[in-house]
This record gives structure tokens, sequence and C-alpha cells, in this order.
């Protein structure tokens, strides 16, 4: 190749990198930066309570039935006939009024006789008495040996004795003829009568049963939660199902000191006035039961709580309006509210809604239709 056509090469090599590289483009200066978007976290709008402490009511409701306050079987203590009755089911009765008659004539006879023999032991009594003074008197003198003497003594004791046991003779027959007129032991209904008059009865048959339903009582259970903030003399309420628009004050009269091991809970009785008898055993019952308050009491939404496996979180709003989560011990149930034990301090900001999907230390915003901005 001739040097003309070299450098001829050589020039149209030159020329190429040239119009590739273009116009004004210079290698030795520097490439620019793309630009980055910065991305802008919005706040999280949430709605917020203050917490603050305070005393709470307590109350406890159970249902249960109507009982009388006390009720018996009265039983015949002696066989014999019915003469008669005087009560039947559904009569009021007073204390000691008749309620059945057995016929008495051979407890009457019974007793006459008994009392027939006392006085024949006594005039006994009497003889060997003056018997035995006499020989008191005689035997100094030595009219009478002292065996003699022994002997008066001896009868005079056991006239004594033989008089002691027709007294109790006169009692017993005394006591089975008072038996014979069965009266109420205290004042009441007479919820059933079991014979009818000419029934040959023995001792121990049932013949009626009474109640006193001037006090009556509404038997509970509680579970143990509820049954350690009760105790004796705390005032109660009852509705029952007959009377919806009444309300019965009572108070809590007896409380079990065991459970009952197929229920695990706990027996309570409630004591109500019913001088009208408008109350009937058997009726069902509502109780709610006034215990002490709770003192110091933090009250949250259940709403606003977070159940985890490992327990219970909420959130509040710190100074710096940041979420924060915490742990929480819960107490009693109250309603929509439940107490919190451990894990908040009055005064915080408690997240009640907007909470479910917060991370500790996002940034809050109080929306206008909140529980109330932090105060």
């Amino acid at each position: 190749m001739t040097r003309q056509a070299s450098w001829r090469l050589s020039f149209l090599l030159i020329l190429a990198v040239a119009l590739f590289a273009g116009p004004g483009i210079s290698p030795a200066k520097e490439k620019k930066p793309k630009s980055v978007t910065a991305t802008i976290v919005k706040p999280v709008p949430v709605q917020v309570m203050k917490l603050m402490e305070r005393d709470l009511p307590q109350k406890v409701e159970a249902v249960g039935r109507v009982k009388p306050n006390r009720q018996l079987t009265i039983m015949a203590q002696i066989p014999g006939v019915i003469a008669k009755y005087t009560a039947s089911q559904g009569d009021l009765v007073r204390n000691g009024q008749l309620l059945i008659q057995i016929d008495p004539t051979d407890y009457q006879l019974a007793f006459e006789e008994a009392q027939a023999n006392l006085n024949a032991v006594r005039a006994q009594l009497y003889s060997a008495l003056k018997g035995f003074e006499r020989s008191k008197n005689l035997l100094p003198r030595e009219v009478i040996s002292r065996d003699n003497y022994e002997k008066a003594e001896a009868a005079y004791k056991s006239a004594v004795a033989q008089e002691a046991r027709a007294l109790v003779g006169v009692k017993i027959a005394e006591e089975r003829l008072k038996k014979t007129k069965i009266t109420a032991p205290f004042s009441g209904v007479i919820s059933m009568r079991y014979v009818e008059t000419g029934q040959m009865i023995g001792a121990g048959v049932p013949l009626m049963n009474l109640v006193d339903l001037s006090k009556v009582r509404v038997k509970i259970n509680l579970t143990e939660q509820a049954y350690i903030r009760v105790k004796r003399g705390n005032s109660a309420q009852v509705r029952v199902e007959a009377y919806p628009s009444l309300i019965f004050n009572g108070r809590i009269d007896r409380i079990a000191v065991f459970s009952d091991p197929g229920t695990n809970t706990f027996g309570v009785e409630v004591l109500l006035d019913n001088p009208d008898l408008v109350l009937k055993a058997g009726f069902s019952a509502r109780v709610s039961l006034t215990t002490q308050p709770l003192t110091d009491v933090i009250l949250i939404p259940q709403s606003a709580i977070l159940y985890r496996e490992n327990g219970a979180d909420v959130y509040v709003m710190d100074q710096d309006q940041k979420a924060l989560k915490k742990s929480v011990i819960l107490g009693v149930t109250i309603g929509d509210n439940i107490q919190v034990i451990g894990g908040l301090r009055p005064g915080e900001n408690l997240v009640v809604k907007g909470q479910n999907y917060l991370k500790t230390g996002a940034s809050l915003v109080v929306s206008a239709g909140g529980g109330g901005r932090p105060r």
C-alpha cells in the first residue's frame, strides 16, 4: 500500500469515531446521577381515650329459685286413729294451732290408770313413813330389835322409790295423751296433707307439710371470682318472672364454706321479707348482689384489646404522638369494659380505634371522631 493510501485510511477511521460520539460530547465530562423521589409516611388516624382511676360499684348477677325460709314434715309420734284434722293444703295456720286430733280414748284411760297407781303408791308410802317413824322412837328404848327397825326403814325407802316410779308413769302417760293433739310448731302454710279422718297410723307416719313463707330464700350458685366479692349482710335485689315489674329487696344470709364438687360453685342464700306471701316456693328469680366497690380501678373498652397467644396487648400514644405497644393484665369484665390490673397507668392515652395494624413507633394523629383527644 502506498503512503497516500495509508494516510487516507487513517483519516476515514478518525472521521467515523467523531461522527459516532456525536457533537458536544467530551469524554472527560462526568455522568449525572439519576434523581430519587422521597417516600412520605402519613400519620395513622386513631381514636384515643385518656385513662383515669375511679371507684367502681360492684354487682354480681345470678339466677336461682325461691324456697321457704323454713319447712318441715309433721309426723305422728304415737300410733292411733285420726279423729279429725283442722287444716288442709293451702291453709294458713298459726303457731300452736291444732292441726290433727288422734283419738285420745286409750291414752286418756292410760293416764287415769297411772294417776290411780300413783295414788295407791302414795298411800303405801304414808303407811311406811308412819311405821318407820315409830321404829325410830322405839329403837332407843329397846322396845323393838334393830332387825325390825331396819325392816321398817327398808319398807319406807322402797315406798319412796315406788312413788318416784309411779310419778314417771304418770308423766309418760300425760305426754302420750298430749301427743294425740298435733299442733303447728310455727306459723305458716300447709303445703300437703297425707291423712284422712278414720285412718289408722303408726308412729313416724307423715301427716302434713308445713312451710313458712313470711320470709323466703333464694339460693344461687356463684363462681370463685364472684364468691370472693360477697359477704354476709350484702344487699340484694330480686326479680321474679311472675312479677317482672316488681323488685324485692333482701340481704345475703348464708354463704357456703366449700364448693359443690359437681359444679365448682359456691352456694349463697338471699333472705327476703314476704309479709303478703306474694313470693311462692319454686318461683324463678334473678338476683343482683351489691358488693364492696373496687377502688382506683382503670377500665378500658374490650374492643381496644389485641388478644395474642401469650397474652393481651394494647397501644398507647406517647408524648411524641408515636404508637407504643404494652402488655396488660386483665381483671373483671363489666359490660363492654374490662378492668386492667397491670400494664397501664392513669393519664396515658389509650388507642381505642385504629389499633389493629399499628406497630410501635408509628406516627399517630387523633381523628376528629375520636374517643377524646389527650388532655
